[in-house]
C-alpha cells in the first residue's frame, strides 16, 4: 500500500508533457523554420503559412544559432522572429544600411520603419514555407485537410494531383464522374501506372478493394455488330458491292465474333446477402464497374459474374421483399444438395452503365 501510495504521489508531482505548440512558444530555437511553421498552420487552422504566422525579421547583425528566434501569440494568430529570411537583419537582403537603420529606429522605439519592412516581406517568406510543404507529402496532406477546413483560397492538393495524374485521370473534375469516386484510383496509382497493365494487376486491384477472391478470365470473346459499311454486299446493278469475296472477306450475319474484345471477372464465391450486393441494379456493382472501367478504358469490354455458394443458393419462393428475378437471382430447384457453386449470373457492364445513368 504504501509503495502504491508512494507512486500516485510521484505521478502527481511529475510535471506534464508539454505540446508541440507549448514547447516552441517557450523554447522556439528547438525547432527549425519548416517544423515551426507546420505547428503554426495546425494550430490556426491555416493551410496558408502566410495567414497563420506573422513574420518578423531579427534585429541587429548578430549571428543567429537557430531559424526561429521568439514566437508569440496574438490573438488569432501568432507573431513568428526568424533569422533564417527578411529584407533586413543577419540575413537581410537588403544593403546594411537599412539594418542600421531599423536599429537605430527601434532602439529610439520607433518600429515604423520595421514594420513597414515586415510588411512588404511577409508574401515571400510566406511563399518560401509554402515552398518547404511541396516536396513532402505528410505536409501536402496535412495542408490539404487544413484547407477543407479553411475559408482562405489555398493551393490545390499537389499530392492528390501527382496520384491521379499517374493514374491518367489528372484532368479537373474527370474522377469526380467515376462512381467510385477519386479515392480508390489514388489508393492504387501505383497499379494504374504500370504499363502495359494486365489481369493479374485488375484482380489485384479489384479482389483487394471488395475483399473478396477476383479471378480475371482473358480472350473470352464477343459479339461485336457490324456496321452498314462493314456487312457483305452483293453486287447489284452498278453498285460493285461490298466485301463479297467468298474465302477472303465475305461474312453472313450482321455481327463478328472477336475473342480479345472482352473479359469476365469472376467474384466469389460469395454468401447470398454478397451476392445481393453484387447484383446490376445495387450501387456496389456500379462502383465495381466504374473501378475497372476506369482501369481497362472503352477499347476492352467486360462482364462481372458473381459467383453464389452453393450452400447459399435461395429456393425459388415468391416473395415481396427480394422477388426472384431470372437470370439474375433465381435458380430451378434441384433434388438433394447442391453440390457446386452457382456460376450463371453474367452481367455486361453496358448494363451495368446504363442502369446506373437511368437511376
Amino acid at each position: 500500500m504504501e509503495i502504491a501510495e508512494q507512486d500516485r504521489a510521484d505521478a502527481r508531482a511529475r510535471p506534464r508533457s508539454r505540446s508541440l505548440l507549448q514547447t516552441l512558444v517557450e523554447d522556439p530555437a528547438r525547432f527549425n523554420f519548416d517544423a515551426a511553421v507546420a505547428i503554426l498552420m495546425r494550430a490556426t487552422g491555416q493551410a496558408d503559412p502566410g495567414e497563420a504566422v506573422r513574420f518578423h525579421a531579427a534585429a541587429g547583425l548578430g549571428f543567429v544559432a537557430s531559424d526561429m528566434m521568439a514566437v508569440e501569440q496574438v490573438e488569432s494568430r501568432f507573431r513568428a522572429t526568424t533569422g533564417l529570411i527578411g529584407l533586413t537583419g543577419p540575413s537581410g537582403v537588403l544593403p546594411r544600411p537599412y539594418t542600421d537603420t531599423v536599429n537605430s529606429q527601434q532602439r529610439q522605439r520607433t518600429p515604423a520603419l520595421a514594420e513597414f519592412l515586415d510588411v512588404l516581406a511577409q508574401r515571400p517568406i510566406a511563399q518560401f514555407a509554402q515552398a518547404g510543404i511541396k516536396y513532402q507529402p505528410h505536409r501536402v496532406a496535412t495542408a490539404a485537410s487544413l484547407a477543407d477546413r479553411s475559408s482562405a483560397a489555398t493551393p490545390a492538393d499537389g499530392l492528390r494531383d501527382i496520384q491521379l495524374a499517374l493514374t491518367g485521370y489528372g484532368t479537373p473534375h474527370l474522377a469526380s464522374r467515376l462512381a467510385v469516386g477519386s479515392e480508390p484510383l489514388m489508393f492504387y496509382a501505383g497499379l494504374f501506372s504500370a504499363w502495359p497493365r494486365s489481369a493479374d494487376s485488375l484482380a489485384a486491384i479489384v479482389s483487394d478493394w471488395l475483399g473478396r477472391t477476383v479471378e480475371v478470365e482473358q480472350f473470352a470473346g464477343a459479339w461485336l455488330p457490324l456496321g452498314r459499311d462493314e456487312v457483305s454486299v452483293l453486287p447489284s446493278g452498278n453498285s460493285p458491292g461490298q466485301f463479297c469475296r467468298l474465302g477472303v472477306d465475305a461474312a453472313i450475319g450482321s455481327r463478328a465474333w472477336d475473342v480479345q474484345a472482352r473479359i469476365i471477372l469472376h467474384i466469389g464465391p460469395l454468401d447470398l446477402p454478397g451476392f445481393e450486393a453484387m447484383l446490376p441494379d445495387r450501387d456496389l456493382l456500379r462502383r465495381v464497374t466504374s473501378l475497372v472501367r476506369a482501369y481497362l478504358g472503352f477499347e476492352t469490354d467486360f462482364a462481372v459474374n458473381p459467383i453464389l455458394a452453393a450452400a447459399s443458393v435461395p429456393a425459388l419462393e415468391i416473395k415481396t421483399a427480394t422477388p426472384p428475378r431470372l437470370g439474375w437471382n433465381s435458380w430451378l430447384p434441384t433434388t438433394g444438395l447442391r453440390q457446386h457453386d452457382a456460376p450463371e449470373a453474367l452481367f455486361e457492364a453496358g448494363l451495368i452503365e446504363h442502369l446506373g445513368e437511368r437511376s
